[in-house]
């Protein structure tokens, strides 16, 4: 019986909430996790940037001469009609240093979903409320391997690991009852990327990323106030494969242009038999697709005593359509104004980023437009660690 009454619940309010948009599949899912990624796009696969870490392409990883340490935050804000929500937390925090000349290692985690869902809704036999907490995130491991001067590979291994706690209070003439499902998520992940210099002006950069252990939600879901419970194991089949490719064409010694274009691919079946992250009925999984194109502005020089050389900015568009479409194919687009700024310290050691992505979701003529921004905020401070001291 309980399953039952979940399901009627999420497929039947799964398109209400905070966003329309997000609340379907597997909320907001967003593979882009720091400043100067989100303006420029999957361009960054092929840009290798000497004064930040780039965890894009672990290909870039090769040639560090100092530690790096980054961290960043995101702000997400959504508006439809009335209504305007806003997410802040931690996005993601990375290490790297080298490995003799030719190798590079890092460490880091970012956030890849959000199920945190907080609203009130009107059905017909009543009201339901839910509140929701928990997220999914990306542990990662990279190794990069300069092959010669104008060739390097990468691989990566990503640990996804996360959780859910979801309560659903439904309140009919009949009924008052609180509905708590609670569980923990895991899954592994390979990713393989390539970096290669064209001449003297492009560089190109791919990578593939496949998961070899689809995430697993374990959990339970309970009556609240009595002994009723019943545990689950839900794979989320879904989870895609990534593939990116990026183009920089360096037209000067301070101005790229990149060019991003990403593909991820999710199983046809994938939400079938789901129970938590079941799709509303007439609801299907397309293959995603975007594309981004960006102008980047090097700062002049990293360690000038005038802050306008120690800026950089970049500016582009981006266009994308979601993994989820209805039974009649239309597709739901984002269209964005992706935009970044960067400043670094006299001593050269840190940078301070910031990015902004401006647009507008639509597509679909029973769901709401809806206008979105994303504001990040990054820091990356490096040094040489581990330095022999001679002592007099």
């Amino acid at each position: 019986m309980m399953k039952q009454l979940f399901i009627f619940v999420i497929l039947s309010l799964s398109l209400m909430g905070q966003s329309a948009y997000n609340r379907l599949g597997y909320g907001t899912f967003d593979l882009v996790n720091d400043p100067l990624g989100s303006s420029i796009g999957n361009g960054m696969v092929a840009l290798q940037d000497s004064g930040r870490i780039t965890l894009h392409n672990p290909a870039t990883l090769n040639g560090l001469e100092k530690v790096r340490f980054g961290v960043s935050l995101i702000s997400d804000f959504t508006s439809s009609n009335d209504l305007l929500t806003n997410i802040t937390r931690l996005e993601q925090f990375s290490i790297a240093f080298p490995l003799g000349n030719n190798f590079g290692l890092s460490l880091g985690a970012h956030a890849v979903a959000d199920f945190t869902t907080d609203y009130e809704a009107t059905i017909q036999a009543g009201t339901l409320v839910e509140n929701s907490t928990g997220g999914l995130w990306d542990y990662q491991l990279g190794l990069g391997y300069a092959v010669n001067p104008k060739f390097n590979l990468g691989l990566k291994f990503h640990m996804l690991q996360g959780t859910l706690r979801r309560e659903l209070i439904l309140d009919t003439e009949d009924l008052n009852e609180l509905y708590v499902l609670k569980g923990n998520i895991s899954g592994k992940s390979v990713e393989l990327g390539m970096l290669s210099q064209l001449g003297d002006n492009f560089s190109l950069g791919v990578t593939v990323d496949v998961p070899y252990d689809l995430p697993l939600l374990s959990g339970t879901d309970s009556l609240a106030g009595t002994l009723e419970s019943m545990g689950y194991d839900e794979e989320l089949a879904a989870w895609p494969t990534t593939i990116r490719l990026g183009l920089v064409y360096h037209q000067s010694k301070y101005t790229n242009i990149a060019v991003g274009i990403g593909q991820q691919i999710f199983s046809d079946s994938g939400f079938s038999d789901a129970l938590l992250f079941g799709l509303p009925a007439g609801w299907q999984t397309v293959p995603a697709a975007s594309f981004q194109i960006a102008l980047q502005k090097l700062a002049v020089d990293r360690q000038s005593r005038f802050a306008p050389k120690r800026m950089g900015w970049q500016v582009g568009l981006s266009v994308k359509n979601h993994y989820l479409a209805p039974e009649s194919e239309k597709l739901i687009y984002e269209y964005a104004l992706i935009s970044g700024l960067n400043m670094g310290l006299r001593n050269g050691r840190s940078l301070f980023d910031i990015s902004g992505e401006f647009g507008l979701r639509q597509g679909v003529e029973d769901l709401p437009d809806e206008l979105f921004a994303q504001v990040k905020f990054g820091i990356q401070v490096s040094d040489t660690w581990f330095k022999k001291v001679k002592r007099r």
